[in-house]
């Protein structure tokens, strides 16, 4: 494990870990816990990059160290590494949203609070900020009150709804964030041919059939149907049963987008895990899963678990299934 100065991100020391369970999952925001033998100067707020098989597989930021009675033990309490942005600031510039990229909205709010601020004291000018794409969206920033709104939960919230990305190196002696929609290679996993144990598969049938969207002029009301497509009419002779969100949003041409945002939440419903031999994959990764009766789901790797064994766990997010027919298989039985 190296461990950065949070300030200057030089290197404070290199130690060995002796036990740890690495958890990269920013749906739940779980700590990483890591033991050391070793004394060192790192604090909260530092920065620290794991590898494993000359692999870099985790960065974080410190949360708390923890030694008792004196023991050579030490105990660290970590965040993954997007936490370093867990900080409420003022809504600006939301227009770059709809007009140029969701990714270059984040970079903006990070290069404005946290590298070229005001107050050159709490600048991290060891910092960059890269954008690879650019996702325009016809919506706005929904976790406000009163004109301030947390940047890392915003953050987490394009993850999770328009497939925004975040990836940490060292480029040039620099810290490099770059931001983009996740366009990586999908791999293929069989959990029959592979090296692959503890698999399961939950399957929930809560399904948001009906949108109601409040907002300070109308009201705008969006329905699933049963091919997974979504109307107004609240006729079509296809609609799906379900249950009703309402929700709040201040703009009404915001609505559509943020109706279908709830509706997508129903593809989370859908979850496998499993754990693979000594095999490391990226957080975000799209795969196709092959399963043991031997149907094909395309989805992505949503959160990762590193231990000490030689397995790593993996769950899957977002997986694209015919939601409904399945539901209405199951009310027939």
């Amino acid at each position: 494990m190296w461990i950065f100065d949070y300030f200057t991100f030089e290197v404070k020391d290199i130690v060995e870990l002796a036990n740890y369970e690495i958890n990269i999952d920013e749906e739940t925001n779980s700590n990483t816990i890591i033991d050391i033998l070793k004394k060192t100067t790192a604090k909260a707020k530092d920065i620290v990059a794991i590898k494993k098989n000359n692999e870099i597989v985790y960065w974080g930021k410190v949360e708390n160290i923890q030694n008792t009675d004196g023991q050579a033990l030490y105990e660290f309490t970590m965040k993954y590494i997007t936490n370093l942005f867990d900080q409420d600031i003022i809504l600006e510039d939301e227009d770059l949203i709809k007009t140029t990229g969701i990714e270059d909205f984040i970079a903006n709010a990070i290069n404005k609070n946290f590298i070229n601020s005001a107050d050159t004291f709490v600048n991290k000018t060891y910092m960059q900020v890269v954008v690879k794409t650019h996702t325009k969206k016809q919506t706005s920033v929904t976790n406000v009150e009163n004109n301030i709104y947390n940047l890392h939960t915003y953050m987490t919230n394009c993850t999770q709804n328009y497939d925004i990305v975040y990836s940490f190196s060292i480029v040039n002696k620099k810290f490099q964030i770059t931001i983009e929609s996740k366009e990586i290679k999908k791999e293929l996993i069989d959990v029959n041919a592979q090296p692959i144990s503890n698999y399961s598969e939950v399957f929930e049938t809560d399904v948001v059939s009906k949108v109601v969207v409040l907002t300070s002029t109308n009201t705008y009301t969006l329905y699933l149907k049963t091919d997974r497509t979504t109307t107004t009419d609240k006729n079509d002779k296809n609609r799906a049963d379900g249950r009703t969100a309402t929700v709040y949003t201040e703009n009404y041409e915001d609505a559509p987008q943020f109706a279908l945002d709830q509706m997508k939440a129903n593809a989370y419903n859908h979850n496998i895990t499993f754990s693979y031999y000594n095999r490391y994959i990226k957080i975000g990764t799209p795969i196709a899963i092959k399963t043991k009766e031997s149907l094909i789901y395309d989805t992505y790797i949503s959160s990762v678990k590193i231990t000490n064994s030689k397995f790593i766990e993996y769950v899957c997010g977002n997986i694209r299934v015919n939601f409904i027919d399945k539901l209405l298989k199951e009310r027939k039985k």
